[in-house]
C-alpha cells in the first residue's frame, strides 16, 4: 500500500475516499443478487358459487437450479378448473417463476387457500394463506323487505270464448271419427325382405350432430350454453341407442358413474368427464370458455363417442 509520502499532492481525505471506492467496487458483485422472495395472490377475494378465480405464486430465487416449487392436485373446498401453468425467466440475478391455477368453489362461506412451501437453496419459504368469500349472490341490504302477499284471483276475459272452442273441437272430432269409419286408414304391411332399414347408425347421427354444433357456434359465437347442452345431449342419445343406457334424466355425475362401467381407457375417460363437467360450469356457473377450448371439447367428445362405439358392450 502506498505511504502518504508517495502522494504529496493529494489530501488525506481524498485518499481515503479513493480507497473506499476501490473496496466497494470489489464487493459490488456480492450485492448484485436479490434476496429470495415468495408471494401468493388471487385476482378476486369474493366470488359467487361456481365462479372461476385465478390463484398465482411468484418466486424470485438467486439460484438457477435446485429450487423446489409447490405442486398439488387439489385444495380443500376448491375445485381445480385448470392445472398449473408455469413461466420462468433466468437472469444474471437468478431465476423468477410464475405459477398460476384456475380454481372455483361450490361451498359457500369463507374458504382459505392454505400456505404453500417453496425450497430455495435448502431453505424453506412459505406463502401467505388467502381468504376467499364464496356466496350464492349479492343481497342489497338497503332495500326494505315486504311480506309475501296472498294470491289475488283475476277474472280472465278469455273465459267467455272457451265454450265456443269446446263446441268447435267436438264437432271436428266427430267429423273425423265418422270419416275414418267410412274410409279406414290402411297400414301397409311389409314382409321381412321389404322391411325398410335406416341407413344411419347411432354413430352416424352423433357425428352429424357434432358437425351441426360446430357450424352453429361458428355462425353464432354467443350460443355457448346451447353448444355445450348439444354436446351433452349428443352423448346421451348415442349411449341410449348404442348401449341401451337410460341417460336423459341423469345428472352429469350420474352419467359419469354409468360410463365408469364401460371399457374406456383411463386417460380418455378423464377427458370425457372434463367435457361433461365443463358443460355444468357453462350452464350453472355462467363460465364462458374460449374458442380454442370449445373446439378442443368438441373433438374430445367426437373421439370419445367413436371409442365407445368400438369398445361398448
Amino acid at each position: 500500500m502506498w505511504a502518504e509520502t508517495d502522494l504529496p499532492d493529494m489530501p488525506k481525505s481524498l485518499i481515503n475516499i479513493v480507497l473506499l471506492l476501490i473496496l466497494l467496487s470489489g464487493l459490488s458483485p456480492a450485492f448484485a443478487q436479490e434476496a429470495p422472495s415468495v408471494k401468493a395472490a388471487i385476482d378476486k377475494n369474493q366470488i359467487l358459487i361456481g365462479e372461476p378465480i385465478r390463484f398465482s405464486i411468484d418466486v424470485l430465487s438467486p439460484m438457477v437450479s435446485g429450487n423446489q416449487l409447490p405442486q398439488f392436485d387439489s385444495i380443500p373446498y376448491f375445485e381445480m378448473i385448470e392445472k398449473a401453468s408455469r413461466d420462468s425467466v433466468i437472469s444474471p440475478n437468478g431465476t423468477s417463476y410464475h405459477l398460476e391455477w384456475k380454481l372455483t368453489s361450490f361451498d359457500s362461506g369463507t374458504r382459505m387457500i392454505p400456505s404453500f412451501a417453496v425450497t430455495i437453496n435448502n431453505q424453506i419459504y412459505r406463502t401467505d394463506s388467502l381468504a376467499v368469500e364464496v356466496s350464492f349472490g349479492k343481497m342489497d341490504s338497503t332495500n326494505d323487505y315486504h311480506d309475501i302477499k296472498s294470491i289475488i284471483d283475476l277474472e280472465n276475459p278469455d273465459v267467455k270464448y272457451i265454450y265456443g272452442i269446446l263446441i268447435a273441437v267436438t264437432l271436428i272430432a266427430l267429423f273425423l271419427f265418422i270419416w275414418f269409419i267410412r274410409y279406414p286408414f290402411v297400414v301397409k304391411k311389409y314382409t321381412a325382405d321389404e322391411m325398410p332399414v335406416s341407413a344411419k347408425t347411432a354413430l352416424d347421427d352423433a357425428m352429424t350432430s357434432l358437425d351441426q354444433l360446430k357450424k352453429m357456434l361458428r355462425d353464432d359465437p354467443t350460443s355457448v350454453k346451447k353448444y355445450y347442452s348439444g354436446l351433452n345431449d349428443t352423448l346421451r342419445i348415442f349411449l341410449q341407442r348404442r348401449l341401451g343406457l337410460v341417460t336423459m334424466e341423469k345428472t352429469s355425475e350420474e352419467l359419469i358413474l354409468s360410463l365408469s362401467s364401460q371399457e374406456i381407457p383411463r386417460e380418455n375417460f378423464s377427458k370425457l368427464t372434463g367435457v361433461l363437467r365443463m358443460g355444468d360450469f357453462v350452464k350453472f356457473a355462467k363460465y364462458i370458455p374460449g374458442p380454442f377450448e370449445n373446439e378442443t371439447n368438441l373433438e374430445l367428445m367426437r373421439s370419445s363417442i367413436e371409442l365407445i362405439n368400438e369398445t361398448g358392450k
